[in-house]
């Protein structure tokens, strides 16, 4: 059977694997954060068998205090993770684990990522390959309105996926922008994938859940509530997804700042458009220019040089780099797609011996035409090639 939401025909990723990442998702408590579970999935290659491990087994492990198991031992008795997985699927949500090969790279790479991403909408990894983060102010002036538009209308229409928050202002300006662009958005929540917060954005929510524009992401489980602690929480998202973070205009405390500092700390490209110094919107973003935290944004191509994606096509596609294959790299690299494909697979596809397959992927690793995932999962790069 299929992973909640994919078409993939992998079998590394069954019902009861992604039941029990669900399951661990719902787990609360010290100890039990995603670098734990990390070291769990690595350990037994299994939330499943994570899940229905014993006591003895568990402290085997090494990662917990005879406290956090006797915890975890209690609270999962009250969870079932089947009924998770049949919610997720009720709402027709997707739930990506950490380590699914449909998660965003780019996000699993930050230090706290989600254990779990849901995905309300369409989104595939060649989406994210061109993303930015366009965030700012609730409290546009003219300007701020102005060039939130355009900037993601011209980003989307050069073939980037603009990614925010959905809040009322700067975020959803940048949203319908980048629709009216004809590309890609994604919205990041505060609250459930399947919670549309403000109410008032309900046109844009429909316009993203539709799958025709993009999606809604979160990390909270469907039916999550938005609270005010949330909304932090998923700044660290925004950017994480992004390539680099545009802030179009933020007062001296706004939330932007706080995203724009996480970002700068997640090693992404921050530019801010520089304002009057006496409108109070610009201040924050001026400051981030004068401490050289960001980049001077005046227009789109300003992030699209800086970031190397200049000749971005108008179809998100970028020109292809040639690059001559011959013998067992052809016949491997044609066995990889932009979706990734498990070590394994290929060993049954290719027919290759193990160390001969792993040789032939180091050299189209070093060839830069193939990123290996966490996991042994294999991607293709955005390059093309000539087989001769």
């Amino acid at each position: 059977m299929t992973p909640c939401g994919s078409n993939m025909e992998d079998d590394l990723w069954t019902d009861n694997e992604q039941a029990h990442w669900l399951a661990f998702d719902q787990l609360s408590g010290p100890g039990l954060g995603v670098q734990r579970i990390k070291l769990l999935y690595d350990r037994l290659q299994s939330l499943a068998a994570a899940w229905t491990a014993s006591r003895d087994q568990l402290r085997s492990l090494g990662i917990f205090s005879t406290e956090m198991i006797d915890a975890f031992v209690e609270k999962r008795k009250s969870i079932d993770p089947a009924a998770l997985l049949d919610t997720v699927r009720k709402a027709n949500i997707q739930a990506y684990p950490l380590f699914h090969p449909m998660y965003p790279m780019r996000l699993r790479e930050i230090h706290d990522p989600p254990i779990i991403l849901y995905i309300n909408g369409s989104l595939t990894p060649d989406d994210m390959l061109y993303a930015v983060g366009v965030v700012g102010t609730r409290r546009p002036s003219s300007y701020g309105n102005k060039y939130a538009k355009e900037i993601s209308r011209n980003l989307a229409s050069a073939g980037a996926t603009v990614v925010s928050g959905m809040a009322v202002g700067i975020d959803s300006l940048a949203h319908w922008g980048a629709i009216e662009g004809g590309g890609k958005t994604v919205a990041v929540l505060g609250c459930g994938p399947d919670v549309c917060y403000p109410s008032g954005n309900r046109p844009l929510f429909k316009a993203l859940t539709s799958g025709e524009h993009g999606a809604v992401v979160s990390e909270f489980f469907p039916g999550t509530k938005p609270e005010p602690w949330r909304f932090p929480a998923r700044n660290r998202i925004i950017s994480g997804l992004s390539k680099g973070l545009a802030v179009i205009e933020a007062g001296e405390t706004s939330g932007s700042l706080i995203t724009a500092k996480i970002a700068f700390e997640q090693n992404r490209e921050v530019f801010a458009l520089p304002g009057r110094v006496d409108n109070p919107m610009s201040r924050g973003t001026n400051k981030l220019i004068g401490s050289h935290t960001a980049h001077v944004l005046t227009s789109h191509e300003d992030i699209l040089n800086e970031l190397r994606w200049a000749s971005v096509k108008s179809n998100g596609q970028l020109p292809p780099v040639v690059v001559e294959l011959y013998g067992k790299e052809k016949d491997v690299f044609e066995l990889i797609s932009a979706e990734p494909v498990h070590f394994d697979h290929l060993i049954e596809r290719s027919g290759l011996q193990a160390g001969e397959l792993s040789a032939t992927l180091t050299m189209l690793e070093l060839a830069g035409m193939v990123e290996r995932l966490p996991g042994d999962w294999y991607s293709r790069e955005t390059t093309s090639f000539m087989s001769k």
